[in-house]
């Protein structure tokens, strides 16, 4: 397995469609394997192709607005976690995003979405993350018939992507020095963790030939003379994070309701 560290191949092997993911189990029986399957971000080719728009035509519905109104209220109805930002930057975002998605009881679902996230990246057997996907699955709205027409699980894996990626933004900005400084816009903060220590560290590909390659989204570009931080928090190309603007505003309402300043 190769990393991949310089920007510029970065960049050209996210928009390079001959570059592939590697891919889940489509024989998989076990339901959080078989979850894997049926997401988009195990997928490549046609498949991936069909599943990335029915999940921009999911986020296409949702309000920003509201998102970001929900995130403020949620934030502030769990003050009394007191210093644990952890806690409350792991609950809101997805409870938030649950909730404008249709899925019932949206409070609940953030310790069954932890659960089932730490099983996503890789797979394998899970007893735990078999529960909670059926959980999961049983609270979401369906919204057709067939295993490729039911978007109920592009709307978990909404949640599964929204889950760790969010709430290690929110927290980076929040342990930033300059977060104590009210001078400091919220948004400047968000931008520097992007920066400097994305919440993605990496992706992977498979090159044309075979090889698996690590494709490193947090280092710097390469002229080391520069000092310039790369900017691919979000990635590139046909695969590039689908919800950019949906992130940002949740994870602003949370920061603003937690800097202390």
């Amino acid at each position: 397995m190769m990393d991949v560290t310089e920007r510029a191949d970065v960049e050209r092997i996210l928009a390079d469609p001959a570059y592939s993911v590697p891919e889940a189990d489509a024989a998989a029986t076990r339901p959080a394997d078989r979850f894997r399957a049926r997401v988009s971000r195990f997928a490549n080719g046609a498949l991936h192709d069909a599943r990335r728009r029915r999940i921009e035509a999911l986020l296409d519905h949702l309000d920003v607005d509201a998102l970001a109104t929900g995130a403020t209220a949620r934030t502030r109805a769990m003050a009394h976690v007191g210093d644990n930002a952890d806690a409350v930057a792991a609950h809101v975002p997805v409870a938030c995003l649950a909730e404008q998605l249709g899925f019932a009881e949206p409070d609940a679902l953030p310790r069954l979405v932890a659960v089932l996230a730490e099983h996503y990246p890789v797979g394998g057997p899970s007893d735990a993350a078999d529960a909670a996907l059926v959980r999961l699955l049983a609270a979401a709205p369906q919204s057709g018939r067939g295993e490729e027409r039911d978007d109920s699980v592009l709307r978990v894996q909404l949640l599964v992507q929204a889950h760790a990626a969010t709430a290690a933004l929110i927290v980076g900005a929040l342990r930033l020095p300059s977060a104590a400084d009210a001078v400091v816009p919220t948004p400047d903060l968000l931008a520097s963790v992007l920066r400097e220590t994305p919440p993605v560290r990496t992706t992977r590909r498979i090159a044309p030939d075979g090889e698996q390659l690590v494709l490193q989204l947090g280092g710097r570009d390469g002229d080391a003379s520069s000092g310039r931080p790369r900017m691919l928090a979000f990635g590139a190309g046909q695969r590039a994070c689908p919800a950019p603007r949906h992130a940002l505003a949740i994870a602003a309402a949370v920061v603003d309701g937690l800097r202390p300043c």
